[in-house]
């Protein structure tokens, strides 16, 4: 789950929080990545409706949980286009593109290639309550570029809640 704080700059929307995303892969351990997320909105980019965001995720956490776990990094740039951005259901859609990696602890992961570009494709919605003060959100897709490893898993998703200041 993710949480984001807004601020307002003028005509411009800045939201910082934490961002959650896994992937479709009903196994236990590797599927959970956390971390920060930036965001920025303005009227002049199509009457906010386009949000442009970024995003460092890790399993890094999980690893604190279970053992064995890979260390794996995403950073992603993540253009957001909503539909209804001051409706109470707000479609939206949204592209990930970014750089991965993990960190190569053993002699048998020593000939993978541990880092590649990847991108996915998302569709998703908002619920914005009292004029978008606050809400959820919720979004699945596909990830369109994976490495050769077979690290990252075609089926990704996220979900989040956020607060304007």
């Amino acid at each position: 789950m993710g949480f984001c704080l807004p601020a307002a700059a003028g005509e411009g929307l800045w939201s910082l929080g934490p961002r959650t995303q896994g992937f479709y892969d009903f196994e236990p351990g590797q599927d959970l990545f956390h971390g920060p997320e930036i965001g920025y909105s303005n009227y002049n980019l199509a009457g906010h409706r386009l949000q442009l965001k970024l995003a460092y995720l890790t399993s890094r956490l999980e690893n604190v949980f279970r053992e064995n776990i890979l260390r794996q990094d995403y950073f992603l740039f993540s253009p957001v286009w909503h539909f209804g951005r001051n409706r109470l259901f707000d479609p939206t859609i949204q592209m990930d593109m970014g750089y991965w990696r993990y960190d190569v602890e053993y002699n048998e992961f020593q000939a993978l290639d541990n880092s590649s570009w990847i991108a996915s494709a998302q569709a998703g919605f908002a619920l914005n309550f009292y004029q978008g003060e606050y809400g959820l959100f919720y979004h699945f897709g596909y990830e369109l570029i994976v490495p050769e490893s077979g690290m990252v898993l075609p089926g990704v998703f996220g979900v989040g809640f956020w607060v304007m200041l």
